[in-house]
């Protein structure tokens, strides 16, 4: 009986210690999990193990808060919540490891973890300060990744020389990119391109080399961006739709720079680009090859139709962009193409169209100048305007807008203005005579625009602003009103509307005056 007695307490005591010795090794196998996660990329995962594994580290510390492994336990709950993304809760455990624990590989953990939130709360002094042990740490890994949360903590600070330093010694995969990141924010884009070639080693993130390059054609331009996405496509395994997204992505900064050779040539690479489902074919003005059934060869056909109307010179050299983006439009689900192809035909549709009324063709020229990036063709538009409509308010401020796009021209214009409209508002403006009539004038055409706009708009009632019309870049969108295209195509600049001033309605019909010469169209 006594010896029965005795075993009692010594089978609670095994039990005890097996199922702490369980928790634990659960809380630690999660931890495992999470890194295994976060090496391939899937942090979200990641995170969720994270949180597990201080749940359950801190169920070790509730029901055995004096065992030997409690150190371990506190540790690691403040570790996993941290790296869940939970720092407010992990604040507490993480400041009472620091405090209490003495074992140097479990205070190096606690605070790299407080590292993680202080950078994580906008604190980069801070982890800097918590990384001691850190970086003296005989482990290589806690050392190498105390030398990247250091190199962020730098950074942070925008002492950019330190955080190389870090990055440099450290071997996280991530500490690359943010090396490309601090040489581009210190402006130091050859360096940059240059550790952008050594990233082709590493595993590939569309995301990430998105990011950077738009930031080398930021720091150093876009043919340094171009370079850099050649080299990389050239020596690293990119699966083909996101290689044709990466190719959109640099004809889309080509277009923004006035680049249209370059970019066009962008798009049709990204066309020909293998789907999916197969092999590529070669560029053309359409989707060919593999690609034709991608969303990515798509919504290429539809950023080089923007190209063309671009380029255009006159409302006829609209007419085939017209039917292009009417076929690709039609082409079925899938990608960005279609709906991108429909909100461009839209626009497109609407500049191509014979104007109503002088108020029409002006709102066709300023979209042709400011939503489709056409120069040539909104000067056209714009002097097209004054020489049919030369009676109309509308045309000598037509003719300064024609005048900034036409540089060369400006003399010859600036003649029209001074033999037939020296009255105007917009001719003394010109010459520096501000006056009360300007304002007003600006507030009539508004309110013109304004029924021309709610004329035109496809059922229910147009939600129109009145805005200044000023003949400067401003680009009164389509979608001010009601529109089945929805917003403008993809990586074209829109310029907000500026706010018209108040001022008395100018009637909008004058006397007819002889009709005016205007200098020859844009060819």
């Amino acid at each position: 009986m006594r010896r029965a007695a005795n075993l009692v307490p010594a089978l609670a005591l095994m039990v005890s210690g097996c199922t702490y010795y369980n928790a634990m090794w659960s809380a630690e196998r999660f931890a495992k999990d999470a890194r295994r996660l976060e090496a391939h990329g899937r942090e979200p995962e990641a995170r969720g193990q994270w949180a597990r594994a201080a749940a359950k580290a801190e169920s070790v510390l509730v029901h055995h808060p004096r065992s030997r492994w409690a150190d371990d336990a506190l540790v690691l709950k403040g570790e996993g919540l941290a790296l869940a993304g939970t720092c407010s809760a992990a604040a507490a455990p993480i400041a009472h490891a620091l405090a209490t624990v003495t074992d140097p590989p479990l205070r190096e953990r606690a605070g790299l973890a407080a590292a993680q939130c202080a950078l994580a709360t906008g604190k980069p002094s801070d982890a800097e300060h918590v990384l001691t042990e850190a970086l003296a740490s005989s482990d290589p890994r806690r050392r190498s990744r105390a030398e990247y949360l250091a190199g962020q903590g730098a950074a942070g600070r925008l002492d950019y020389d330190s955080a190389l330093a870090h990055f440099r010694r450290s071997q996280e995969p991530a500490a690359l990119p943010a090396r490309a990141r601090v040489l581009l924010a210190a402006a130091r884009p050859v360096e940059a391109a240059a550790v952008l070639d050594t990233l082709t080693g590493i595993r590939f993130r569309e995301a990430e080399w998105t990011e950077l390059l738009d930031g080398l054609a930021i720091a150093g331009g876009v043919d340094a961006a171009s370079a850099a996405l050649d080299r990389m496509l050239a020596r690293a395994r990119v699966p083909s739709p996101e290689r044709a997204r990466l190719l959109i992505a640099d004809g889309d900064r080509r277009f923004a720079a006035a680049d249209l050779d370059a970019a066009a040539a962008r798009y049709r690479q990204a066309v020909a680009a293998p789907s999916r489902g197969g092999g590529g074919g070669g560029g053309g003005g359409g989707p060919v090859g593999g690609a034709e059934t991608g969303g990515e060869a798509r919504t290429a056909s539809v950023r080089e139709q923007r190209v063309l109307a671009a380029r255009a010179a006159g409302p006829g050299d609209l007419s085939p962009i017209v039917t292009e983006l009417t076929r690709i439009s039609g082409s079925g689900p899938g990608g960005g193409g279609p709906s991108e192809a429909q909100a461009l035909l839209n626009l497109v549709a609407r500049v191509a169209a014979t104007p109503t009324s002088p108020g029409g063709a002006f709102r066709s020229a300023e979209l042709a100048r400011d939503s489709l990036a056409a120069p040539r063709l909104a000067a056209r538009l714009f002097l097209d305007l004054a020489t049919t409509d030369s009676a109309s308010l509308f045309a000598p401020k037509a003719l300064v807008a024609a005048m900034a796009l036409l540089p060369d021209r400006r003399d010859s214009i600036v003649g029209v203005l001074d033999r037939t409209y020296a009255a105007s508002p917009y001719t003394r403006a010109l010459r520096g005579d501000a006056s009360p009539a300007y304002a007003a004038l600006e507030d009539s055409l508004a309110h013109e625009l304004g029924v021309e706009l709610a004329r035109v708009a496809p059922g229910g009632a147009a939600r129109v602003r009145a805005s200044g019309l000023l003949t400067g870049p401003r680009g009164p969108w389509l979608d001010d009103a009601p529109s089945r295209g929805g917003g403008p195509p993809t990586g074209v600049r829109r310029l907000p509307p500026q706010p018209g001033e108040p001022g008395r309605r100018v009637p909008t019909e004058r006397p007819r005056r002889e009709r005016p010469v205007v200098p020859p169209a844009a060819s």
